[in-house]
């Protein structure tokens, strides 16, 4: 008996805490809904102001509230919860389907929920199947429209991190479609398969609804400048090195826009809708764009006219709610790296939405009071409208699609263009990320079999590509190869220059005969590297021109090897042969090592399989002609400890593009200090330090003259575009700059223009991203390593600096008719001649090397980064005068 109490007291005390925990939770709970409740808008969340008031739900597939247990809007969504939302749809839909497609850089999968009806699900294989057959008939010159089969509708949503409604208008269009119930619905899900990626910047995505949940009140504070709206540098617009993903799809940087593409290509959707945010002044915009001069000259005028049939659904779905909006104005489809434009020129049609953001929860504008809720709402109910308007007109969009591949050869037929060949030769990186970039882009390439000789550029033997225009994908090679130079209009939301040619810096040429060549299957013969590893008592040499060479030196230095580069060309023999190499060229010597000939030979055999990179072993430091090897031309180049400033002014694109090169290209240290922190570094620890683009007035005198002094001292002070002008302005510099070089009649008088022509007038005016041609000297340090004597810089700035004092340093200056593509004024033309591009004055010991334009932009910029990377290793052998 005594024992059964025993066990019976046991029994109650743990009912009791069980129901006293279920009691607090239940208390809990309630103080959070309470919190987030109702009323904090004025707007009943719980009833139905999301989805129209005619749609009915099924009760087995859970609501993103229920799932929550919040309602959406409320508080921001976390990714992980929007990821297992979606797995629970798939788990309890018949009508969905979970693909991860990739991971972000900090590990994050990048998933794509499909949904339809379930016997489309259950025949997916087959559907793709036969729409790639379709696609291949209409490549073939044979248009065949299939009324029967479901379109496929691409649905992308927060591309940038920060901008969050359009991820939670996913999870509502997700349920809509996976539990809505009639008529209406099971038609779109019998004719059309949707692809919905909720958030396509994750980590982005994670920084910004971090900073915001953690920084929001209740009730919330609609004062613009309040904490919750104001995020921390960088923010979260951007992904994990600080780069817009909104300008990747075609430069195929990153793993989340890598996969994107990829999956893309795959599916071929006829339709993508690209869902953003914008500033909170604004209402909505929807596609069209103006009318002609926003348009690219290789989107068929059919996509264009397909916006106008579409914009009437998305006027439509916002007048039922009131919601203001505004189409024909701003944004651009010139520039294809973006969501909305890519898939125009890949045979799709995009649509771009924009709606105004609260940054939080709600913010007083002029307007009135923006709510998250409303943004959201705002962006269902487009994404609601794009479901319908897809279905309605899938007939129209397969026919677009399908005429956008058959009108391919025909314009190749008509362009005298017939393909590009591209120089390998030096560029064995850059090229492994251009090969790469096509195959992602479902580009045609083969590799060239015959030495050619073009407008004086050698073309060599399986170390060359030729790309031909009569291809399916003709419209994404003339992107890639952009050259065009008129435009209708003069102001443009972004870039005007589109060329990826220009940004990788290869040679290459366009010719008006087709050339017999290899396949694609030839292209390991582009990474052989060919290198007799004979015995040597001597050394090593590496020529500088080959793309990999900073990388390998990078290494080197890292293993504390003694390297010397070259002042001067020189000829050894190497073979019996004789071999030039060029100024810059690595001196590897045996002698002087803190390690023996054969773990050095080891060592250089891995980083040179690696890096895909020619080491040669040479017996004689005698030379055929130029310097001998034991020349005080050839300079020690020390390990550079480098130190990059972060943080508030900043431009956090510049900042992680510098990042990126260090970390994943050069595959070496930076430190990144924050410029509230910089009075706390001991500056005598680096070697380089690096400002990019952006304002430094949190530094004061006593930090500029510590970077003053330290620079006197010895060090190499690399600066980016406008920071030049800072520089000056604080005298650590003497960098001149020209406010008004061509008289004009705006300055010879008094002018009178029409009000409304001041927009158009001074947009005209702005460089908003062009590429010129410079003059590059190859003999200095900045320029060591390049082949041509020319290189082209991508301008997105009106600034212009005269050349500097010192005449041996004025490494690249603008030619003469520098443009080379793009938009710029005549005025800006004339001005950009003659001046400089980049800079070097020196400075007791030390240097300040001035970037007038970004050198690793955006990641893919090839040609440049050889010479930011020049500065990085090689500012430390630059001398006040030229000489050996």
């Amino acid at each position: 008996m005594k024992t059964e109490r025993i066990r019976w007291y046991v029994l109650l005390l743990v009912c009791t805490f069980i129901i006293g925990r279920k009691s607090t939770q239940a208390q809990q709970q309630t103080v959070v809904q309470e919190a987030h409740g109702a009323g904090i808008f004025n707007i009943d969340l719980q009833g139905n102001y999301y989805f129209p008031k005619d749609v009915e739900f099924a009760g087995n597939i859970p609501s993103p509230a229920k799932f929550l247990g919040r309602d959406i809007g409320k508080f921001h969504t976390r990714y992980e919860q929007i990821v297992q939302y979606f797995k629970e749809l798939e788990r309890k839909s018949d009508r969905a389907t979970l693909d991860t497609i990739g991971y972000s850089w900090e590990g994050r999968p990048l998933i794509v929920l499909k949904i339809s009806a379930n016997k489309n699900i259950q025949a997916l294989e087959q559907i793709s199947k036969e729409h790639d057959e379709q696609i291949d008939r209409a490549k073939g010159g044979r248009i065949d429209i299939r009324s029967d089969n479901p379109a496929f509708v691409f649905l992308g949503f927060s591309v940038h991190g920060n901008e969050s409604s359009p991820a939670e208008a996913a999870l509502l269009t997700a349920y809509y479609l996976t539990a809505g119930q009639g008529s209406a619905i099971e038609g779109y899900l019998e004719n059309a398969v949707y692809f919905i990626d909720p958030v396509r910047n994750p980590d982005g995505y994670e920084r910004y609804v971090t900073w915001v949940n953690a920084n929001s009140v209740f009730p919330p504070i609609g004062d613009p400048l309040d904490r919750e709206h104001n995020e921390a540098w960088p923010g979260g617009r951007t992904n994990h090195y600080w780069f817009d993903l909104n300008r990747d799809w075609i430069n195929q940087v990153h793993p989340e826009s890598k996969a994107r593409v990829s999956y893309f290509q795959k599916w071929l959707p006829q339709i993508q809708g690209d869902f953003h945010e914008m500033n909170a002044a604004s209402s909505f915009f929807f596609e069209p764009t103006k009318p002609g001069a926003q348009e690219s000259i290789w989107v068929p005028k059919s996509t264009y006219e397909l916006n106008n049939v579409f914009a009437q659904y998305y006027a439509a779905a916002l007048d039922t709610i009131g919601s203001l909006y505004y189409t024909k104005e701003q944004y651009d489809n010139i520039n294809p790296t973006y969501g909305s434009s890519y898939p125009d020129h890949a045979g799709s049609l995009g649509i771009l939405f924009e709606q105004a953001s609260p940054r939080g929860l709600l913010q007083h504008t002029a307007s009135g009071e923006l709510t998250y809720p409303f943004a959201i709402r705002n962006h269902l109910r487009i994404a609601l409208a794009t479901i319908r308007a897809a279905v309605e007109n899938r007939k129209e969009l397969q026919q677009n699609q399908l005429q956008f591949f058959k009108s391919a050869l025909d314009l190749a037929a008509k362009d005298p263009i017939k393909g590009y060949l591209v120089d390998a030769k030096y560029n064995k990186r850059a090229i492994e990320h251009f090969v790469e970039l096509l195959r992602r882009h479902q580009i045609e390439f083969h590799v060239n079999q015959e030495d050619r000789l073009i407008g004086g550029q050698r073309f060599e033997k399986e170390q060359s590509l030729w790309i031909p225009t009569a291809q399916a994908n003709y419209r994404l090679v003339k992107v890639i190869f952009d050259e065009e130079k008129n435009y209708i209009d003069s102001v443009f939301y972004d870039g005007s220059g589109n060329s990826l040619a220009y940004l990788y810096g290869f040679a290459y040429a366009g010719l008006r005969q087709s050339i017999a060549t290899g396949s694609a299957d030839d292209i390991e013969t582009l990474w052989k590297v060919n290198v007799n590893w004979a015995e040597t008592n001597f050394g090593y040499i590496v020529d500088w021109r080959q793309d990999a060479a900073p990388w390998l030196l990078a290494q080197l230095l890292q293993h504390n090897v003694l390297v010397k580069a070259a002042g001067s060309p020189f000829e050894v023999s190497v073979d019996k042969k004789s071999v030039s190499f060029d100024y810059g060229s690595l001196l590897i010597p045996i002698a002087g090592q803190g390690r023996t000939a054969d773990s050095l030979k080891a060592l250089l055999q891995q980083l040179g399989t690696k890096g895909k990179i020619i080491i040669v072993p040479i017996q004689t430091g005698f030379s055929l002609s130029g310097i001998d090897l034991g020349s005080n031309g050839f300079k020690i180049v020390k390990p550079q400890n480098a130190l990059l400033l972060t943080g508030q002014g900043v431009r956090a694109y510049e900042a992680g593009e510098v990042w990126y090169s260090f970390e994943r290209q050069l595959e070496h240290p930076l430190v990144r200090v924050n410029t509230e922190q910089f009075g706390q570094v001991n500056l005598d620890r680096f070697q380089v330090l690096i400002l990019v683009g952006g304002e430094y007035a949190s530094l004061n005198q006593n930090q500029l003259d510590k970077i003053r002094t330290w620079t006197r001292a010895g060090g190499t002070l690399i600066v980016f575009g406008r920071t030049g002008q800072w520089l000056a302005e604080k005298e650590l510099a003497s960098f001149k700059f020209i406010t008004d070089k061509i008289p004009t009649e705006e300055t010879k008088g008094k002018q009178r223009y029409t009000y409304a022509s001041a927009v158009n007038r001074q947009g005209a005016e702005h460089i908003g991203g062009t590429f010129f041609k410079t003059e590059v000297d190859v003999t200095h340090p900045v320029g060591y390593g390049y082949t041509r004597p020319e290189k082209a810089v991508f301008r997105n700035h009106a600034l212009f600096v005269e050349q500097g004092e010192q005449p041996y340093h004025n490494v690249a200056i603008y030619s003469k008719s520098p443009l080379l593509n793009g938009y710029v004024s005549a005025k800006n033309l004339q001005r950009l001649e003659g001046t400089a591009s980049i800079l070097v004055e020196t400075n007791g010991a030390g240097r300040t090397i001035y970037f007038v334009e970004d050198p690793v932009f955006r990641g893919v910029s090839f040609g440049n980064a050889r010479s930011f990377l020049n500065a990085v290793f090689f500012g430390q052998i630059i001398q006040r005068q030229a000489r050996r």
